[in-house]
């Protein structure tokens, strides 16, 4: 009987077959009894390899994802392991296109269904979104607690420095860029300059010390688990804590950049969110990466902006690298750059 490994695309098995230790292919060809497609991101594809003694995840990245430091994903990825906040690394191929790991089950339901896109003057649903037996706001702030403790990254920059390093990367395709609809979408950028420069103003002046920043919190990076004692009992549903996965973009960076990014995706309530804002700044604060409660709680929708930002000029240059796609990019562009507050 064939293998379920091998109903993998076949370029796909021969690279991993040359990437991967003969001994571990082996026993992934014999004890892997089903393959399903997880998900196929704009950088990564996702596999679900089903064996007897747990499930494993294979992700394969794309080769055109050079904007991103795939060593430095592995670095943050493990610390966060270090954490019990990811799922365990099993096995990483030497030029970091393939990644074996454990798959994290989701019993008490798939923490993406709170997945929204706010502004930070956006009208948010009145009441909570029910979920059995969770509370949104204690376990995202007890996420952000361990986010805060994990060691400072390698590479840092700051968020001005992110922006000044897309607006140069897109000003050098605007020379060579023929489609109008890209160069109306980076004329939009530009007319937003002086507004980007009092956002940066108002968060470089809250911050102390940068600190390890995902950059990436929404609903569908996070994946709600249990305790690890109610893994072992399959009757019993445990405590439940939210894992983090995707490290793509992880650095040492601004402190409100990871809240802001977890306030923009969230479906949450005004109460929620002040609640959350509330709970992780007092920490912040506390642990001398921002100047004071107020200061950080007033750059707050500066921050949530500048993710926004960010956001649509990530599209914008995946626009420009992937002709293919281009009008896919351009319509994340303009749906992204909706939800900046000017």
């Amino acid at each position: 009987m064939s293998s379920p490994l091998l109903t993998l695309p076949n370029e796909l098995i021969n690279m991993l077959q040359q990437a991967i230790p003969a001994a571990t292919y082996h026993s992934l060809l014999t004890q892997c009894t089903a393959v399903t497609l997880l998900n196929t991101g704009l950088s990564n594809q996702n596999y679900l390899l089903s064996f007897p003694s747990g499930d494993k995840v294979l992700r394969v990245n794309q080769r055109h994802s050079h904007w991103c430091n795939r060593a430095l994903e592995v670095e943050c990825w493990r610390s966060a392991i270090a954490a019990n906040i990811a799922p365990k690394l099993e096995w990483v191929s030497d030029d970091k296109q393939f990644y074996l790991s454990e798959f994290i089950t989701q019993p008490q339901g798939d923490w993406s269904q709170f997945s929204s896109m706010f502004g930070h003057s956006s009208t948010r649903p009145v009441t909570a979104m029910t979920h059995p037996n969770v509370d949104a706001v204690t376990l995202l702030a007890q996420l952000f607690a361990s986010l805060s403790q994990l060691p400072v990254p390698s590479r840092s920059i700051t968020v001005s420095a992110q922006w000044q390093q897309y607006a140069q990367q897109l000003a050098q395709y605007s020379t060579e860029q023929t489609q109008p609809h890209w160069q109306q979408a980076w004329q939009q950028l530009q007319r937003l300059n002086a507004r980007v420069r009092h956002w940066l103003s108002q968060l470089e002046s809250c911050v102390l010390l940068p600190m390890f920043c995902h950059r990436d919190l929404t609903p569908h990076n996070l994946l709600l688990s249990s305790s690890l004692s109610s893994q072992n009992n399959p009757g019993h549903i445990g405590q439940a804590k939210l894992y983090c996965i995707d490290y793509e973009y992880a650095v040492a960076s601004h402190p409100l950049f990871d809240l802001a990014s977890a306030i923009a995706t969230h479906q949450l309530t005004n109460e929620q969110v002040n609640q959350l804002t509330h709970k992780v700044i007092v920490q912040y604060c506390q642990m001398a990466s921002l100047t004071d409660v107020a200061a950080a709680k007033a750059a707050l929708p500066a921050a949530i902006n500048c993710f926004w930002l960010f956001s649509a000029m990530w599209a914008l240059l995946m626009a420009a690298q992937d002709t293919e796609q281009s009008t896919q990019y351009i319509d994340y562009f303009n749906d992204y750059l909706g939800y900046i507050s000017v």
